[in-house]
């Protein structure tokens, strides 16, 4: 059986995680035809792990990336900018027609790039990697590359996995979108759900619930990576932490993020932390954010930042040295649990409360709004108090999340191939 993976994000820490579960379990249940759809190739080079020439790697369908945008500066911006226009304004809209209409007219193939094209249409099952792959929070009416790559997959009559997501939330300005939306989580043969909030926002768009069952988090299944973490009264006292840089935020809102987050790193070491700040982005896009909180911090000299792009496995290995954790960025909040490393999260989206709530831990996670700094230095203290009761039941649930998750992805690739032979 050959399977194809979509909408990876190559730079992100967290989507990076989700495919080495991936990865793991199609080997794991004997698929060994594998190609990953991503938006930068050349940032898997190095995959480790597998056996050389397993995987390959292709751009999106809507490819508005490049690695050498960076060398080409000014002229490599401008270029970028039109070729979203077009995808934008011209390409998505005739997509989103041909889906509406239920046709493949012969020019769809010219408007994704050759490489998905053929990779679509080799694929005996594809799936859009977990994640939060379906929603307007980011961009408005859900225009953007992971929907307009699952729309050609629908049109090439392809079966789409919609695996571990979170769905939502789903706010249009234009009718045909809502339509193109809809459209696509009707005609996916299964979506798995990781949170509770997913399925009310299914149902609100109207899609039927038939083929659509609750899984858990794909990063739990990697709860066998994590080589016996010490209890965290054992570990060195230091404070993990990952922010949250993808929506933009008003000067005064980033001026208020900034001094709550260096009000608890100052707090922490006050009580004997040393803080690791752990980057969720390749890119550097979060970097500029954690230099503002290092230079905004009285204790400069305890701060660090986890240099270089350590892999899956070096990066949980890191979270689970850590005594307690600060998570924003969603798969920083999951990487604590699945080490046993006690946090505080803080939510953005409701998914982060559905995944604390989900192990017991609730009261330990704050709205993004709420998350000043006295807030933070309160739950920082409530946290530590309890260091080695909260690891025990973070290591227990995620084994019992492990054990659900990889079995969930065995059934499906068991109906796949029944449903193939």
């Amino acid at each position: 059986m050959k399977v194809l993976i979509i909408n990876q994000c190559a730079t992100n820490k967290g989507d990076r995680a989700v495919l080495f579960f991936l990865l793991k379990e199609l080997v794991r249940n004997g698929v060994d035809d594998i190609t990953v759809s991503t938006t930068n190739p050349h940032y898997w080079a190095d995959l480790r792990g597998f056996p050389e020439g397993l995987v390959r790697f292709v751009r999106f369908g809507w490819s508005i990336s490049s690695k050498r945008r960076k060398q080409a500066g000014l002229l490599g911006e401008v270029v970028l900018r039109i070729k979203r226009g077009i995808y934008a304004n011209i390409c998505f809209p005739l997509v989103r027609r041909a889906l509406l209409r239920g046709v493949c007219p012969w020019y769809i193939r010219f408007l994704c790039t050759k490489e998905y094209w053929q990779a679509v249409s080799r694929a005996d099952l594809v799936m859009s990697t977990g994640g939060h792959r379906v929603t307007t929070l980011l961009v408005r009416d859900a225009v953007f590359p992971a929907t307009f790559d699952m729309a050609i997959v629908l049109l090439r009559h392809k079966p789409l996995v919609l695996w571990s997501q979170s769905i939502g939330p789903l706010k249009f300005r234009r009718q045909e979108n809502r339509m193109m939306i809809k459209m696509i989580l009707s005609s996916a043969w299964r979506i798995l759900i990781r949170d509770k909030v997913s399925e009310e926002e299914l149902s609100k768009i109207g899609v039927s619930m038939e083929n659509v069952s609750q899984t858990r988090e794909s990063v739990f299944g990697l709860v066998d990576i994590v080589e016996n973490p010490k209890k965290p009264s054992d570990r060195e006292h230091i404070m993990g932490i990952s922010v949250y840089m993808a929506q933009k935020r008003s000067y005064e809102d980033n001026e208020l993020y900034v001094n709550s987050i260096s009000a608890v790193v100052d707090h922490a070491a006050e009580n004997g932390y040393s803080v690791r700040f752990f980057p969720m982005e390749m890119s550097g896009a979060d970097r500029p954010c954690i230099e503002q909180i290092i230079e905004r911090c009285r204790n400069r000299r305890i701060c660090s930042i986890v240099e270089g792009y350590p892999g899956t496995v070096e990066h949980i290995a890191g979270v689970a040295q850590c005594r307690i954790f600060i998570g924003h960025k969603t798969h920083s909040v999951v990487f604590a649990l699945t080490t046993g490393t006690p946090l505080v999260a803080i939510a953005y989206h409701e998914k982060t409360e559905d995944f604390m709530q989900q192990f017991g831990l609730g009261e330990y996670c704050i709205p993004e709004a709420q998350a000043d700094g006295s807030k933070l230095i309160e739950l920082f203290s409530k946290v530590s108090s309890s260091l080695d009761e909260i690891s025990e039941r973070e290591l227990k649930c995620s084994h019992e999340a492990g054990s659900r998750v990889r079995e969930d992805f065995r059934k499906v690739i068991e109906d796949a191939r029944r449903g193939f032979e």
